[in-house]
């Protein structure tokens, strides 16, 4: 009788083995390299008496910075955030400016007018052929050039131009600016549905339903409805958040527990279940291979772990470290202070007590000398609001004025001149309720304290400084010239009968061009659009050569200061990869969204 017999390949003889082995081990391999150099220079760092830790993070670094979210930070933690911020001050505003611009020039460059043409181009040769680094120390030399501030400086301005920088009417924002911008979001949700809905109306009765003006009629009608008080509602926000909060706070452990693991099984199932789905398509007939076979069982392995170590010791103390050490969540995971904070942002409130801060060092009271405000004023944040003498342990009645610090009108005076009051509290009463959610404001020059040197007023309109104008101005003109090119690119790769087409048809050439290029032509600009994103915030970082305090000139301070050059070339290397992969995130989303789908 015939027995059959079955033919065990060798594990060191199968292909799927060797292929996932050999890779494991150069991954291993890679991995082993860099901690060893990570090793190797903390022991280098150790022997010439330089420590590596990350504690200089919870330390009061003991300097200022010009401009940012902490201009005095407690910590090193808060000095590389505001580096952080800086960098996306540049960044986000750039990308948006830089698009524009970009995008014009490019379509300028295609223009049939002589003079607009020539003019941009000569524009796009001499930024394209001049180092980045010499225009930003150009716009520098460029305001520097101006007079300083000087005493009969002093006063409110329309426009004006300094040494310290340059500065123009703005709008300040007002404390409910944030039911505005809730509002303004909900405004563009039903602006897009009414264009949607007047696209489809368009499609099934071939007339022409307008669609981009009443999306933008509405859009204004609604603005304008919200300006005038509309916005409140949005307040509705802030007190649901405010009970989110409440609840989360109360929910057990044990709930983060199952959730977590609930989510691994989800994003574990369904990334299994559109894989086997995309092997039974007609392309791939239903065959899978052994490395098919590995990635759904690595899949399922890898979710088993998790759910395993939720519910293990390793569990128990992660979920203890989430929520605290009771039973019940203590927002250590940071998840109710986050609601909370959207209730103290969005929550309406008729109006807030304003308590005396701590002015100078030592100050423990304050005895009111005179009023700068009487009730039924409007203040903007950082105004003169009272002058006073301090007293206190180390002082003895020096005298110093009071600030603003939010925005609003006066209610009322609780304090008479005259009356001395302890640190923290209430002096005056401030209506934030009414009034409208951002003041227009003109620039203002003033004295700082009793030295002679002058500044532009925090509250005041708008102004920039030599180093954020200079870095902002280089990046976006050298990265707009750039996209200009890219965008020339994408037009011509369109095809001329797509053009004579539309013009067949009656089309105009701005129609022509926003309705059937660019639609066309945006395709083939993404990739390198995203590339020229790239490159302008990782370009942000040459702010340190015009004394921009972003986070490369922070992270120098800090490393001259602690001695700490590896955990802060760490830091750097973290956040300028996190923030590029963001952005090619983006962009490959939107890519992969605008692709032709064959059918």
């Amino acid at each position: 009788m015939y027995k059959r017999q079955t033919k065990y390949l060798l594990f060191f003889r199968n292909v799927v083995f060797l292929k996932w082995a050999f890779q494991i081990l150069f991954l291993f391999g890679i991995l082993s390299i860099i901690w060893n150099y990570i090793q190797n220079a903390i022991v280098n760092l150790a022997n010439t008496n330089i420590a590596f830790s990350w504690g200089w993070l919870g330390e009061t670094p003991g300097v200022s910075i010009a401009e940012g979210m902490y201009t005095l930070p407690i910590s090193g933690l808060q000095m590389i955030q505001t580096g952080m911020i800086n960098m996306f001050r540049i960044t986000v505003t750039g990308i948006f400016a830089a698009t524009v611009l970009g995008t014009f020039l490019g379509i300028a460059r295609l223009s049939s007018n002589y003079i607009v043409e020539k003019s941009s181009t000569g524009l796009l040769e001499v930024v394209r052929n001049v180092p980045l680094l010499v225009q930003i120390y150009f716009f520098q030399a460029f305001v520097l050039s101006f007079p300083r501030l000087e005493v009969f400086d002093t006063g409110e301005y329309l426009f004006h131009v300094s040494a310290k920088g340059i500065a123009f009417p703005w709008f300040n924002r007002a404390p409910n600016s944030y039911l505005l911008m809730v509002y303004a979001l909900f405004v563009l949700y039903v602006a897009n549905k009414i264009y949607k809905w007047r696209v489809d109306l368009l499609e099934r009765e071939g007339r022409d339903t307008k669609p981009f003006l009443w999306s933008i009629g509405i859009l204004v009608a609604l603005l304008v409805v919200g300006w005038y008080g509309g916005f409140r509602a949005a307040g509705v926000v802030g007190f649901l958040a405010g009970y989110i909060s409440l609840g989360l706070e109360l929910v057990p452990a044990i709930v983060y527990q199952v959730l977590i693991s609930a989510v691994a099984i989800y994003i574990g199932f369904k990334t299994t279940k559109t894989f086997i789905d995309s092997k039974k398509s007609e392309e791939a007939q239903g065959i899978y291979s052994d490395d098919d076979y590995f990635k759904i069982i690595l899949n399922v392995v890898v979710v088993l772990l998790v759910v395993l170590i939720m519910f293990s010791s390793i569990g128990a103390g992660f979920a203890g470290f989430l929520v605290g050490d009771e039973i019940t969540f203590k927002a250590d995971w940071g998840l109710p202070q986050l609601f909370h904070g959207i209730e103290n942002k969005l929550h309406w409130y008729p109006s807030i007590d304003v308590e005396v801060v701590d002015e100078i060092e030592g100050m423990k009271k304050a005895e009111i000398i005179n009023w700068e405000i009487e009730p039924g004023q409007q203040i903007t944040k950082g105004d003169v609001v009272a002058t006073a003498y301090a007293t206190g342990t180390k002082i003895d009645k020096q005298e110093v004025e009071l600030i603003a610090l939010e925005t609003g009108n006066v209610e009322s005076l609780l304090v008479e001149k005259g009356k001395a009051i302890k640190l923290g509290t209430p002096f005056y009463e401030l209506e934030v309720t009414d009034g409208d959610p951002f003041i227009f404001s003109r620039p203002k020059v003033e004295q700082v304290g009793t030295t002679k040197f002058q500044r532009y007023a925090d509250g005041h309109g708008k102004s920039l400084s030599v180093g954020y104008f200079a870095i902002w101005l280089g990046v976006v003109l050298y990265t707009a010239i750039f996209i200009s090119e890219v965008v020339r690119a994408g037009i011509m790769a369109v095809s001329k009968g797509q053009s004579e087409a539309g013009l067949s048809l009656g089309l105009r050439r701005g129609a022509l061009l926003r309705l059937v290029v660019l639609p066309q032509a945006i395709r083939v600009m993404l990739p390198p659009m995203g590339n020229q994103y790239l490159n302008l915030a990782k370009n942000t970082s040459l702010g340190i050569a015009v004394a921009y305090p972003e986070i490369v000139a922070v992270g120098q301070t800090l490393y001259n200061q602690e001695g700490q050059t590896l955990p802060v070339f760490l830091i750097w290397m973290m956040f300028y990869s996190s923030v590029s992969l963001t952005i090619s995130s983006i962009i490959n989303y939107y890519n992969r969204k605008m692709k032709i789908v064959e059918r």
